[in-house]
Order: C-alpha cells, then structure tokens, then sequence
C-alpha cells in the first residue's frame, strides 16, 4: 500500500466516525437533547427562528446525511485499496461536500452551525484529494 493509498483510507476511516458522530447529533437534535447543544456553535446573531421545529429539520438531516457520509466513508475504505475505483467514490464525495455544505448553509439561517458538519465537508474535499493522487499513482504503476 503507497502513503497515497494510506492517507486516503485513513481520511476514510476519519469520514467515517465522524460521519457516526453526525448520526448521534442528530439523534440527539430529535429527542431534544441537552448534549446536542455542545455540536452546535451559535452564530450570536439576531436570527429568530421557532426552535423546535428547527432543532426537527436540522436533526432528521443531520440523521439521513450522517447514514450517507457513513456509506461514503466505508467506499472510500475499500476503494483505497483498489485505486483505480475511486470514480465511484469521487461522485458520492462530491455529494457529501454538498450535503454538508447546505446543511451548514441551514445552521447560518438558524444561527448555529453544527461543526461536525463543517468537518464532514472538509475531510469529503481532503478525501477526493488523496483518493485522486492514489487513483493516479496506479495508473503510473
């Protein structure tokens, strides 16, 4: 396995746990949880918005996109090693950045933004990186 290859899977395992983290989040944001308040970071704005309802959407999203990003990390696994298929995981990446990218677009208009979020759409952006450079190093080989 080349670094290439190792960086790729570990950010893939990162993706991964946080994409479980995001999961538990947003469990927490359904049953109203204390606990989900430490994954939000307020904005301090004078944004009003009905929290309740809010707190529903962003934690039924952050469930459903949370399942995703955990399928995106266990392709991005086993791509890693089998390089030259990550065109598969570059598309599902490529979905992930934009899933997390509007759900931390929902955290602005609600005046919290959930840093898993912001994370989760980092390592997707790392994660199509390093799977590009392993993709081209076996086709070097």
């Amino acid at each position: 396995m080349t670094p290439s290859q190792k960086r790729f899977k570990i950010v893939s395992i990162l993706i991964l746990f946080v994409a479980l983290l995001q999961v538990v989040g947003g469990v927490f944001l359904l049953v109203s949880s204390p606990l989900a308040a430490g994954m939000r970071v307020s904005l301090g704005g004078d944004t009003a918005y009905d929290g309740a309802i809010a707190a529903e959407v962003i934690g039924v999203l952050a469930l459903v996109v949370g399942l995703y990003c955990f399928a995106v990390g266990v392709t991005g696994a086993r791509a890693a090693n089998n390089p030259r298929a990550t065109g598969k995981f570059n598309m599902l990446a490529v979905v992930m950045v934009l899933a997390s990218l509007v759900q931390v677009g929902l955290g602005v208009t609600t005046g919290q933004v959930g840093w898993v979020e912001v994370l989760l759409a980092v390592l997707g952006v790392v994660a199509i990186v390093f799977g590009s450079k392993a993709h081209s190093e076996a086709l070097d080989r």
